[in-house]
């Protein structure tokens, strides 16, 4: 018999947002150091525009998904996705936007089970491949993503946080089982 999970996944709702982003921002905190600038990780907050975009994709329920994970009632994870953002990529292809989980439930299966569901849902949608960006030199999180049947594709990208960062792209293809 297999113990039950001491946390939960659910729909997100516009309730949470400020609670998802506040895990988004501490996994940054944590997992980012020596890879992003300290400058940009000690001074991310919650911002405006970030909460009003992921309020947006949680109303857009036919093309976008986000979940929370929970445990009791404390939020511990969150991942979104949607229609991919890259107007040279063919439309049947998602994206998984992000996939978080407080540093302290880290390695307990919640990533696994967020992007399980994600991955789910855009099936779900219609999506039959998706893509997601992840920083080049976080390779715990490259071996995650390998691990769960996701493939580097060999796009690869840089952004200006304080410092260049160095971006990656993973596929995978949806009509094949999860």
């Amino acid at each position: 018999m297999t113990a039950a999970r001491p946390w939960t996944i659910r729909t997100a709702t516009l309730d949470d947002v400020e609670a998802f982003e506040a895990v988004r921002i501490s996994t940054w905190k944590a997992c980012f150091r020596g890879i992003v600038s300290d400058e940009f990780l000690d001074g991310l907050r919650l911002p405006r525009h970030r909460i009003q975009r992921c309020r947006d994709v949680i109303e857009d329920s036919e093309g976008s998904a986000v979940f929370v994970a929970c445990a009791g009632d404390r939020f511990i994870g969150m991942g979104m996705a949607e229609q991919v953002s890259d107007a040279s990529l063919e439309s049947h292809i998602g994206e998984v936007r992000a996939l978080y989980v407080h540093p302290d439930w880290q390695g307990r299966g919640v990533g696994r089970a967020l992007l399980g569901a994600l991955t789910m849902a855009l099936r779900d949608r219609g999506y039959r491949a998706a893509v997601l960006w992840t920083l080049r030199d976080l390779t715990s999180t490259r071996r995650f993503y390998e691990a769960t049947g996701w493939t580097f594709d060999g796009a690869e990208d840089t952004h200006d946080w304080h410092g260049l960062v160095h971006l990656v792209r993973y596929a995978r293809d949806l009509t094949e089982s999860a």
